[in-house]
């Protein structure tokens, strides 16, 4: 009993078990993300479903993705897409917390997420400055990513 004692306060005070409560398991963490309320007082999944049917095709979603950092208390979802000629992609990033259940962006003040958080009108906004960056030649997308964050007029 003298020693089953030590070896479980040992277990309980390791950052192991400390923060296993707070990751989720793979579907809730996508439950959570998918039922997020954005800005847009709407969720992320309804957001990306109207995308879907307004686009017509061109914003096609393609599924969730979970990763887990060993050393990390939260579990980071991707939702992959493709928009138009594009490769698909899995750039709308949340990171995920239980124990209480917490979703936030990965990056909330650049990217498409951001603009997914700020409603559906937004969203569409942002895809479709996505689809004319599409059209230019990759050396002026490459600036145009550049110089993106210094862009005073930025309307979003």
């Amino acid at each position: 009993m003298r020693l089953l004692v030590p070896a479980l306060l040992a277990a309980l005070v390791s950052g192991t078990a400390c923060a296993q409560p707070f990751v989720p398991t793979e579907r809730v963490a996508i439950d959570l993300v998918r039922d997020r309320r954005t800005a847009g007082f709407t969720t992320v999944a309804r957001t990306l479903a109207y995308a879907e049917r307004v686009t017509g095709g061109a914003f096609r979603l393609g599924g969730y993705q979970v990763d887990y950092r060993p050393d990390a208390p939260f579990a980071r979802v991707r939702i992959c897409y493709r928009l138009g000629i594009d490769p698909p992609t899995c750039g709308l990033d949340y990171r995920v917390a239980v124990s209480p259940a917490h979703v936030e962006p990965a990056d909330r003040y650049n990217g498409l997420t951001r603009d997914l958080e700020h409603g559906p009108q937004a969203f569409l906004r942002a895809l479709a400055r996505e689809a004319d960056l599409q059209r230019q030649p990759d050396f002026l997308r490459k600036v145009q990513a550049v110089l993106d964050p210094f862009d005073p007029y930025d309307w979003r």
